[in-house]
């Protein structure tokens, strides 16, 4: 009877984790209404110029990506001047854990998930809700042959987990980075090789039947890099070297209805 008595949790708890997953992708394509994002600076390396760099930021730094999702949004039909809430939030010190690696095995992603969750759930906002996506930019003051880990974006909880340099000049492209993985929380799936970066073609390409087809002129968000040829690419550092491509656009519930520039 006990044993019966488990199944039935452990099956409620599955179809309540199940019921929360679906309804926190179809908010994250629900372009009718609002979408709430916050973004949440963390002062990943506890260092007191990487503290100082925080508290020069405004909401305004970050309106770039607001301005960017509502421009490529109207080249498939889709006004989203409404829709989009980005607001910075104060910093916090408290770490998430480690991204694992590409080669990591499942059970190290299982565990890293359940941490993540953890520490999502202890580092909640006053106002949370099911449908905010929270944006962690862990700061970091720049250290000499340190290269930052990859950024990732969860549908999975709507979070977001972005390395970034506390240095203005690299503003530019941590709005690239932090839209990416934005997308990744909206449904979109990366469009370039993990082994050596490049975008992978078709769908990794601005413009896939442009002719001559090299040099791309610029990089498909997804696809992170303008293609030069076949074997090289060069990654941008700002929007106006990107689009949202046909597939993405697919991926994270737009609908073509014009033509891409």
């Amino acid at each position: 009877m006990f044993k019966k008595i488990r199944i039935i949790i452990l099956l409620l708890i599955l179809a309540s984790v199940s019921s929360t997953l679906l309804l926190q992708k179809n908010i994250a394509q629900d372009w009718q209404g609002t979408l709430d994002i916050r973004i949440i600076p963390v002062i990943a390396d506890q260092k007191t110029q990487t503290q100082s760099f925080i508290n020069t930021l405004k909401d305004r730094q970050f309106s770039n990506i607001k301005r960017y999702l509502i421009g490529q949004a109207k080249t498939y039909g889709i006004n989203l001047e409404n829709s989009l809430n980005i607001k910075l939030e104060d910093p916090i010190t408290t770490i998430p854990p480690v991204v694992p690696g590409h080669e990591s095995s499942r059970l190290d992603i299982m565990q890293w998930s359940l941490k993540l969750k953890w520490w999502a759930w202890k580092n909640e906002l006053p106002d949370h809700h099911l449908g905010q996506i929270r944006i962690y930019i862990l700061y970091q003051s720049p250290v000499d042959g340190y290269a930052l880990p990859h950024s990732t974006g969860l549908q999975n909880g709507l979070i977001g987990l972005i390395n970034a340099r506390a240095v203005a000049q690299r503003r530019s492209l941590h709005e690239v980075i932090i839209t990416h993985e934005l997308l990744h929380i909206f449904g979109a799936s990366d469009k370039y090789e993990l082994q050596n970066g490049q975008p992978i073609y078709p769908d990794g390409y601005a413009h896939p039947d442009k002719k001559p087809l090299y040099p791309q002129i610029k990089a498909e968000l997804m696809g992170r890099s303008v293609a030069l040829n076949k074997n090289k690419s060069e990654v941008v550092g700002r929007f106006g070297h990107t689009i949202i491509g046909n597939k993405t656009a697919t991926e994270i519930g737009w609908f073509k209805n014009t033509p891409l520039p």
